[in-house]
């Protein structure tokens, strides 16, 4: 087999289109996890003080901030 730039992009783009569907199930039951926990936080959240309020924003904040870049 002859194993040129433009075949070896093209099976690497053919596998990563694979695993890109194989993996999507399991992302979508993630992210359906996380939002049932995101619902369930929410409601704890109106417990909380203003000012564990504010605690609270600014670690989601600094978390979020991390997968932003």
């Amino acid at each position: 087999m002859n194993y040129t730039d433009a075949v070896l992009t093209t099976l690497v783009s053919e596998a990563q289109s694979e695993v890109l569907a194989a993996a999507l199930p399991y992302q979508e039951r993630a992210a359906a996890k996380m939002k049932a926990h995101v619902d369930r936080f929410d409601a704890n959240l109106r417990n909380l003080t203003p000012s564990q309020r504010r605690e609270i924003s600014g670690a989601l904040g600094a978390l979020t901030d991390k997968y932003d870049s």
